[in-house]
């Protein structure tokens, strides 16, 4: 863990499955932020992938972290990239959204001084539904959240996570948007993404992935 003047102001954790073709934008936004005085710990978790990722983030030459989960799973990618992240604060994004301005985590920190929680509004063509069990919709302190891990690997594990951390913050899934919030948008949330296992539900597959035991 580094000294407490050496630690990162934020860990950005992003899992990645085959998404070779669709990291562009994400790491293009990381590398244009303007940071000011924030340090920034960006951690890639690589889930099983069987395509080119881990060389797409290597060619941008990003300053980041790239991990691997052998465990099938969004949830048990991100359990990983927490456990090996040291920031303050922790923002969980997927690899085929993006920042929208060059300032957004600047802005998110400055808004987040002292608070265990904000709310992250994001920007969408296909999508205008703000669900509350989106976890790139919350910045998190990392002692707030400590206790908490994303416990299946499977659709919709955002769902038991953000309900326990909704309720030790004293609110729930019918007023999550009464936190303390950014008033704009500040990540791009690409919905409907063919291959996403949004896309897939649409369609009618089964994407059920059995707990890991």
């Amino acid at each position: 863990m580094p000294t407490l003047c050496e630690r990162p102001d934020i860990s950005i954790i992003v899992p990645v499955y085959n998404l070779e073709k669709h990291l562009d934008p994400l790491i293009f936004s990381l590398m244009m932020q303007e940071l000011g005085d924030y340090k920034t710990e960006i951690i890639f978790v690589l889930n099983n992938c069987t395509d080119n990722s881990e060389q797409v983030i290597r060619d941008w030459g990003l300053d980041c972290t790239i991990l691997t989960c052998e465990e099938q799973g969004c949830g048990c990618a991100r359990n990983v990239g927490f456990e090996h992240s040291s920031g303050e604060y922790i923002w969980f994004m997927d690899g085929d959204d993006w920042l929208v301005s060059k300032t957004a985590i600047r802005d998110v920190l400055d808004r987040a001084r002292g608070l265990d929680i904000i709310y992250i509004p994001f920007d969408s063509k296909t999508f205008t539904w703000q669900y509350f069990s989106m976890v790139a919709q919350y910045l998190l302190r990392r002692e707030f959240v400590e206790e908490f891990r994303f416990r299946q690997a499977m659709p919709g594990e955002d769902d038991a996570y953000m309900g326990q951390v909704l309720a030790k913050a004293g609110h729930s899934r019918f007023d999550y948007w009464t936190l303390p919030a950014m008033d704009k948008p500040q990540w791009y949330y690409n919905y409907g993404r063919e291959g996403s296992n949004m896309w897939r539900v649409a369609r009618g597959e089964d994407i059920n992935i059995p707990p890991v035991r």
